[in-house]
């Protein structure tokens, strides 16, 4: 019998594998529609998160190699990969997803013709699956999305990689909150909860010196070159693994949070979202997007549960930051604030907060604080309304 936590784990993400991987035909034959902002929000269903990066994993990541680097720079496979992974990452999603197809047709002439492996076909079809899932979550066209996920993470299977690996997990984390969006229920907690499991007995002492106060911080300091242009700092290989790890379980944290505050299971989501307040602190720091995302989060459900002043303290901390570090998800923290004085009745303040939050976000181009802003606005202009017309009765 399986005592262990691993041999517990290695169970469950078989039996989620199998689920994910079963019972569906290869199919990547979609157009790209228009595209919108993807944002920790997804516009289908307020409250539950998303994962996609908007960039796919990279073979390093994944642990894979096309060959040997001398190899690869001459190489028509990798080239064709790499030209789709920098358009990818410059936004232009029709050139990648042209490129990614492109690499898949010259990969299975290669293979064909055997001038490759079966194992790098393996590789690069894992690889170009990937990215264009990412495309897809970043199109809305979240069924192909799922179809192509499931591909990847059969790759990685058939490659060999460990079922509680970084990259598997990131894959069934963004599986998990596609079935969230799916309305998916049951199928999206497994994954959450799989993903717990996987990560967190790998950060157990590192968290407690976290909450005993005897630092261990994971966030890297940028050093400064003569030239006063910032450098990334150098990290082992062993570092950068549990960097990795944590960054996953605090996104895990935040996703499974907003699914269970979406369905008002408030009591067991509070809980999550404080600890992925610790875990955004120390990975990447205060003066980051993603730590302002946590607690506008946290904020966000002392708003639904009535807690005004608990969630003015955390708006509060969070501008503060969010004002000093320039950060675009400040928008969304003014916005909430407003949506704070509205339920208090203070109106004016309301307001003003949100017409900061729609400021900043015309100049970070924040398309979901920019909606959330408008409505505030709305919301207290009708307020001031009909308070006038009472005024003019009496």
């Amino acid at each position: 019998m399986a005592t262990s936590t691993g041999r517990r784990v290695g169970l469950s993400l078989r039996a989620l594998t199998k689920h994910f991987t079963s019972n569906w035909k290869w199919n990547i034959g979609y157009t790209p529609k228009k595209i919108w902002n993807y944002t920790y929000n997804v516009a289908y269903k307020p409250g539950i998160a998303s994962v996609g990066s908007g960039l796919g994993v990279s073979y390093a990541l994944f642990g894979f190699s096309f060959g040997k680097k001398e190899d690869e720079d001459k190489d028509v496979l990798t080239e064709t990969y790499r030209s789709a992974r920098l358009a990818h990452a410059r936004g232009d999603l029709k050139k990648a997803d042209d490129l990614y197809r492109e690499a898949l047709k010259i990969s299975d002439e290669q293979v064909a013709a055997k001038k490759i492996t079966y194992d790098k076909f393996l590789t690069s079809r894992t690889l170009m699956c990937d990215g264009l899932a990412d495309i897809a979550m970043q199109t809305g066209q979240i069924e192909t999305a799922e179809m192509l996920y499931k591909e990847t993470m059969k790759g990685c299977l058939s490659q060999g990689m460990a079922q509680d690996a970084n990259a598997m997990v990131e894959l069934a984390l963004k599986l998990a909150s596609i079935y969230a969006i799916q309305g998916k229920k049951e199928e999206a907690e497994a994954g959450y909860k799989f993903c717990l499991d996987a990560t967190q007995p790998k950060m157990e002492e590192r968290e407690k010196q976290w909450r005993a106060g005897k630092g261990g911080s994971l966030v890297k300091k940028k050093k400064v070159d003569v030239r006063g242009q910032a450098e990334e700092p150098e990290v082992s290989e062993q570092e950068e693994i549990e960097t990795n790890t944590a960054a996953l379980l605090g996104m895990t944290l935040g996703s499974y949070g907003r699914f269970l505050l979406y369905e008002k299971r408030y009591q067991e989501a509070l809980p999550l979202f404080e600890k992925a307040r610790l875990y955004a602190e120390n990975t990447l720091g205060k003066e980051s997007n993603q730590y302002i995302v946590v607690l506008n989060d946290l904020a966000t459900l002392y708003i639904v549960t009535k807690n005004l002043s608990d969630a003015e303290k955390v708006l509060r901390d969070g501008i503060k930051i969010s004002d000093s570090a320039k950060l675009g998800e400040g928008a969304t923290l003014y916005c909430n604030l407003g949506a704070v004085y509205l339920r208090k009745g203070q109106t004016v303040e309301a307001m003003g907060a949100c017409k900061t939050g729609l400021e900043l976000a015309q100049v970070y181009d924040h398309k979901t604080a920019y909606r959330m802003a408008e409505a505030c606005l709305h919301k207290g202009a009708t307020v001031l309304s009909g308070t006038s017309h009472v005024k003019q009765a009496s």
